[in-house]
């Protein structure tokens, strides 16, 4: 069974995000252990429910950078970059990221969750299935070729080359949980890091993965995760109802035996919480099914983050190292 790494979604939106918490916050990361470091992306953006209001976001590719000059040995991961940019410029981001952090980069993407988002970069929303394929192998292809050309049904151009190509190979993961996501991760991508999925429905969705194709797919999770030295105290004011809404792939989640979300436990996969010990068992239950990269969704608590990452850094990582 593959090593897990464990990884932290940044604290770069909501009205918690600062320039500190982002750049000390990612140092502190690399010195607790840490593998990796993971974006959101939005142009448009609204919070969950289930998120404290702010509509700051501060952009990706801008927050990677600034981490990356201070950083040394964390992987920058995008989980996941939607379809707004278009692909030659992605390409040449996802590019000079890699080329100003020595490699150690991974770039997930995926659809997004409303065609508006594509609309307000000039793109067709109605077409964002087929603007990430073609994304996606235009990425491939102008970090491997100079000279490139590229006819694709959405885009074209002829004798391309963008320098610097990227240090490392690049992996492409995949997010989203639906089936249709799976097959998207079968067809075209090296990995899949599904967000807020219940154990059941990933279960399902990973049975079909394997059904669909022997390549090896990296598997990752980002369930949101509330962690305290007191578990009732972690416990205590879940919204399970808000956490149950809180996906654009909800209505597609294998529901429990009730019928509907109504417990912690009917949360279980999607919600990783209580103390070190429960947080430990609810991980190894990923790791018994092959993820490799577990990424701790913290934004319920990132009002006190600096001390969840030190509470997990030193009480948590060491059980699976």
């Amino acid at each position: 069974m593959a090593r897990i790494q464990f990884g932290v979604l940044l604290p770069h939106f909501g009205k918690e995000a600062s320039p500190s918490r982002l750049i000390d916050g990612s140092r502190m990361c690399e010195e607790l252990g840490f593998d990796s470091v993971w974006v959101r992306d939005h142009l448009l953006w609204h919070p969950h429910g289930m998120e404290r209001a702010g509509l700051k976001f501060v952009e990706p590719f801008i927050t990677l950078a600034a981490i990356a000059a201070v950083t040394k040995k964390i992987l920058l991961g995008t989980a996941v970059i939607i379809p707004v940019r278009w692909p030659l410029k992605l390409a040449q981001d996802l590019a000079s990221l890699s080329y100003m952090a020595g490699g150690r980069v991974i770039a997930g993407v995926g659809l997004g969750s409303t065609p508006a988002e594509l609309a307000a970069g000039g793109l067709n929303g109605e077409q964002r299935v087929e603007i990430l394929r073609e994304t996606v192998e235009i990425l491939r292809l102008i970090w491997k070729e100079n000279n490139a050309s590229y006819r694709g049904k959405i885009f074209s151009f002829e004798d391309i080359t963008i320098e610097p190509k990227p240090v490392e190979p690049i992996p492409i993961f995949y997010g989203g949980g639906t089936r249709a996501s799976v097959r998207r991760v079968a067809e075209y991508c090296d990995g899949w890091i599904p967000g807020r999925v219940p154990m059941a429905t990933f279960d399902d969705r990973l049975k079909y993965l394997r059904e669909l194709t022997d390549r090896k797919i990296v598997l990752g999770n980002i369930p949101i995760v509330r962690i305290d030295k007191d578990r009732a105290r972690a416990r205590a004011d879940v919204d399970v109802m808000a956490l149950a809404g809180s996906s654009e792939g909800t209505p597609h989640w294998i529901k429990p035996p009730s019928g509907k979300f109504e417990t912690i436990e009917d949360l279980e996969g999607l919600l990783v919480v209580g103390d070190p010990d429960d947080c430990a068992a609810e991980i190894e239950k990923f790791r018994q099914r092959g993820v490799e990269h577990f990424v701790f969704d913290l934004r319920l608590q990132y009002h006190r983050y600096e001390e969840s990452l030190r509470l997990i850094g030193e009480e948590l990582l060491p059980r699976f190292r």
